[in-house]
């Protein structure tokens, strides 16, 4: 199974430049905020909208990587690591896998083609857990090859248990 979860180390990094891609959107807008009186009406109505377009991407990565996790799959478990502790669970009880891709979170500034998706596994109960995959920019669906790992993983385990009858118990 090809599936290219981050690991620990990994997610550190990410955690290292998401604050340096933090360090970078507060340093413009103090810029912004200097250069503000200066700045003519155009100049203002080109800038302004971009730059709260940008944030606004930001925010919502820099949240989705708030609840994100390491992971792997085990013995037809899901494996989630966290500050909560190790959680296990059954990949019979995963509901849908679904990715989206990520603008600012990369893993290593060096190369632009080393991005990140987000991978959100929804359960039976209607909870939703949040990793990290490895992603190429422009693949479609984000990260596919982990979420084609996942998807497949999840349905040979549920089609080797046995379908139980809810009249039996």
């Amino acid at each position: 199974m090809d599936t290219r979860f981050l690991t620990f180390m990994e997610f550190q990094s990410v955690y290292f430049y998401r604050f340096v891609t933090l360090a970078i959107f507060v340093t413009s807008g103090v810029l912004l905020l200097f250069a503000w009186p200066e700045m003519k009406r155009a100049e203002m109505a080109v800038i302004v909208p971009v730059l709260l377009i940008l944030w606004g991407r930001f925010a919502v990565e820099y949240l989705r990587v708030s609840k994100s996790g390491p992971a792997f799959i085990h013995d037809d478990e899901l494996v989630m690591s966290g500050v909560g502790g190790r959680r296990q669970i059954p990949l019979t009880r995963i509901r849908s896998v679904s990715s989206r891709h990520s603008v600012f979170m990369v893993r290593r500034y060096r190369s632009w083609t080393d991005h990140l998706a987000f991978l959100q596994v929804t359960l039976t109960n209607g909870e939703r857990i949040h990793t990290l995959v490895e992603s190429k920019v422009f693949e479609f669906p984000a990260g596919k090859t982990t979420l084609g790992a996942v998807q497949a993983a999840v349905l040979a385990a549920k089609t080797k248990t046995p379908a139980r009858d809810p009249g039996a118990e």
